[in-house]
């Protein structure tokens, strides 16, 4: 077992080898006692070395700049063979390092210029400016894209007539227009021929399932909701089941008697007008295979982050039946109780009230648990 005040051993990388062996040869030891104790060299010597001939260039005495049998050194040229030992030896130890590594043949800005377009000796500087330039480019062209993106929806959705009032949602087995569904009647028709008032004010729609965490705190909210605004037939909650997401193990029939008999959800020993709490069938939210009703509505009111798909269970989206289109789309942790004044502005046919800072925060810790779990 190793000592805890021993050193740790730290494990050789491939550059590291490369720099050992190039210390290594370059290093007094390893160029042998002829080049570590050469004597101080004289002039010829000197222009012996500065000579083209490299190694084993010849003074003008005629005397050569080598070691002897004897291992003794020779003035002229010694500086020379010096040098040349050294550039020898170093490009030995590189071969031999590259050799070792699988370097052989490896060029760094060969390997840029595979990789990315570079040209051939571009230096780091430049290689860094000319792909931050790249990826500002791409980056611009993406929010191009996205800008014509978003321009097309809105098109759309202007282009976009349709209302609640021409869809159907199923019950029982039995496609209902949303209008019966919700037992919406109108007043006497107006001078100028157009149609009267609306009994049903405001709807809410959810899309839910019984056995969430959030179930228990949610339905008995949309009860009491539908209690005070929806008693005279005014306001009405629709929720909607579906098997997406974690699976829904219940039928239609068992979740409705559920919901009745635990939380007295469409129960009419519990809530006063019956027609305000009204649950569906199990629909399809997401895909091709979602109804048209659930596309519809998820397409005229996007999240805060610009999504139209459904995030979670529990998403809320407030209706204004005198037009017939949603006007405020809620997430999953914003509980009903919280949207009490934005029921009452257009139960009374006011303004909504300005958007909360909690409704802002929860829309993102929506976005940041759909990046966790795709749908729940």
């Amino acid at each position: 077992r190793p000592r805890k005040d021993a050193p740790r051993r730290r494990k050789m990388r491939p550059a590291s080898l490369l720099l050992g062996l190039l210390a290594a040869a370059a290093s007094p030891s390893s160029i042998g006692r002829c080049a570590a104790f050469a004597p101080p060299v004289a002039p010829a010597a000197r222009r012996a070395a500065a000579s083209p001939l490299g190694l084993g260039a010849t003074s003008e005495d005629g005397v050569d700049g080598d070691c002897d049998g004897d291992g003794k050194i020779n003035v002229s040229g010694a500086a020379g063979d010096r040098r040349a030992f050294l550039s020898s030896a170093s490009a030995a130890a590189v071969a031999a390092a590259a050799s070792s590594v699988g370097l052989v043949g490896y060029s760094p800005s060969a390997a840029y210029a595979d990789e990315d377009g570079g040209g051939e000796g571009e230096s780091i500087v430049e290689r860094a400016a000319r792909i931050s330039k790249q990826i500002s480019v791409e980056e611009q062209e993406e929010r191009i894209a996205e800008d014509r993106r978003m321009v097309a929806a809105r098109e759309r959705l202007a282009a976009d007539t349709r209302t609640i009032y021409d869809f159907t949602l199923p019950v029982k087995g039995v496609e209902v227009p949303f209008g019966e569904l919700v037992g919406q009647e109108y007043g006497p028709d107006r001078e100028d021929g157009s149609r009267g008032d609306p009994k049903v004010k405001a709807v809410l729609v959810v899309n839910i399932k019984q056995d969430d965490v959030v179930a228990r705190k949610n339905i008995p909210e949309l009860i009491a909701l539908a209690q005070k605004y929806g008693k005279n037939g005014e306001f009405a909650v629709v929720c909607c089941p579906t098997d997406q997401g974690y699976y829904e193990p219940d039928t239609s029939a068992l979740i409705r008697l559920k919901l009745a008999s635990e939380y007295g959800y469409g129960n009419p020993n519990v809530v006063a007008n019956v027609q305000s709490t009204i649950i569906t069938d199990k629909v399809n939210l997401l895909g091709t295979g979602s109804i048209p009703f659930w596309r519809w509505i998820q397409g005229r009111v996007r999240t805060p982050s610009g999504l139209g798909r459904i995030q979670a269970n529990f998403e809320k989206f407030l209706v204004d039946m005198r037009t017939g289109q949603p006007v405020r789309r809620y997430p999953r942790k914003y509980f009903p109780y919280d949207m009490k004044e934005d029921v009452e502005a257009l139960v009374k046919g006011k303004p909504l009230p300005p958007l909360t800072a909690e409704w802002r925060e929860e829309w993102r810790t929506a976005d940041r648990d759909a990046e966790r779990d795709t749908y729940r």
